[in-house]
């Protein structure tokens, strides 16, 4: 037996064991191997067979280290106490994880130019950020594992439009965490790791909005009196709760561009302003709870033809009154909170009204 037929068979009989695990390293390098030997012997033929073989067994190391690189350094998600880190968010601030303690706090790591996380982000937002924006015990922060610089994680949120904070320079992080681009972790009140995703956030946003919503639990009715707000409305004036002292006042908190606040605003104009038009005691205030601008406000208006006074830049005011957008709140003349919706507009209009009626009526 000549040395190349020998190499030959001692490789062959040592990767041919692995070929019925389509998944084992060792037998994509037999497949690699054979591949690369065809090729060799057709490219090389002019040099000697032992040549040819000391080149594929070079390119088939290197093709080990290549191939099986991921497969054995991919590690196992981290569980138990989260580790601390300090790092600085897009805005240029110094953001510690400490910071949050006692709240419920979503991971989000993304590479800046990731298509996947790009795609992903949206879905955290509207998923993880919107249906929690009452909720002061909770927090949401982005990641970008590919160490960006601030330009290429701005261009992310631009192109995104998530409303969290973004930190930069998280490679290390992730390695802390024993995690990856386009990945969610959840970390408890208690500082600990509950649930570290293995496939990619757009996989897993559902499951973790279940989990978080388990974590946090039912969030306190605001009762008693009523929390005073001074917001621009958007013709610019100031507007107080203050200044509808003695008056029922119903609170519709919406989103500029939330589909079911515009789909009940019509229902909110023509059920709760339109049959009580001529009543001085009275009075309805929009507030935008995603501090939308001017413009988006407007066209907000535009839309949906609503007459009552909208309020800008309202998302501090939903926190006091531990709500979120697409909501009604009806104030009594004594400046008490008389109801506080927990679902949809449209599905409290009716309730709402037969509120203000009883309310308007002194009893």
């Amino acid at each position: 037996m000549n040395n190349s037929a020998g190499i030959d068979k001692v490789i062959t009989h040592k990767l041919q064991g692995y070929q019925n695990n389509s998944s084992n390293c060792l037998f994509r390098l037999y497949i690699k191997y054979q591949t690369m030997k065809t090729i060799n012997l057709v490219m090389m033929s002019d040099l000697s067979k032992t040549f040819r073989h000391i080149s594929i067994l070079i390119l088939l190391a290197a093709l080990s280290f290549i191939s099986c690189k991921k497969e054995d350094d991919q590690m196992e998600p981290l569980i138990g106490d989260a580790p601390d880190f300090s790092a600085v968010t897009l805005d240029g601030k110094q953001l510690m994880l400490s910071a949050y303690k006692n709240k419920v706090i979503v991971l989000f790591f993304f590479g800046n130019n990731c298509p996947s996380c790009k795609a992903a982000a949206p879905s955290v937002e509207s998923m993880l950020i919107e249906p929690f924006t009452s909720r002061s015990d909770y927090q949401v922060l982005g990641l970008d594992q590919w160490d960006g610089n601030s330009a290429s994680v701005q261009a992310f949120k631009d192109i995104t439009g998530v409303s969290f904070p973004l930190l930069l320079n998280a490679s290390g992080i992730a390695a802390k965490y024993q995690t990856t681009y386009d990945r969610l972790v959840i970390i408890d009140r208690d500082g600990s790791i509950v649930f570290s995703g293995t496939q990619g956030a757009a996989n897993d946003i559902a499951t973790v909005k279940e989990k978080v919503e388990i974590i946090l639990g039912p969030q306190d009715e605001i009762k008693g009196d009523a929390p005073g707000f001074n917001l621009k409305s958007l013709n610019g004036i100031d507007t107080k709760l203050a200044d509808f002292n003695n008056k029922v006042v119903v609170l519709f908190f919406f989103g500029y561009n939330c589909p079911s606040c515009k789909a009940a605003s019509p229902g909110v104009q023509s059920n709760l302003v339109v049959p009580f038009e001529s009543r001085t005691d009275y009075q309805v205030l929009g507030l935008d709870q995603w501090n939308g601008n001017q413009a988006s406000v407007e066209a907000f208006k535009t839309v949906t033809g609503v007459t009552f006074p909208l309020l800008l830049n309202a998302a501090g005011v939903a926190s006091d009154y531990k709500t979120t957008y697409d909501r009604l709140v009806v104030i009594d003349k004594k400046g008490n909170i008389a109801f506080s919706g927990k679902q949809s507009a449209s599905s409290d209009i009716a309730a709402v009204k037969s509120k203000v009626e009883l309310l308007l009526s002194g009893k």
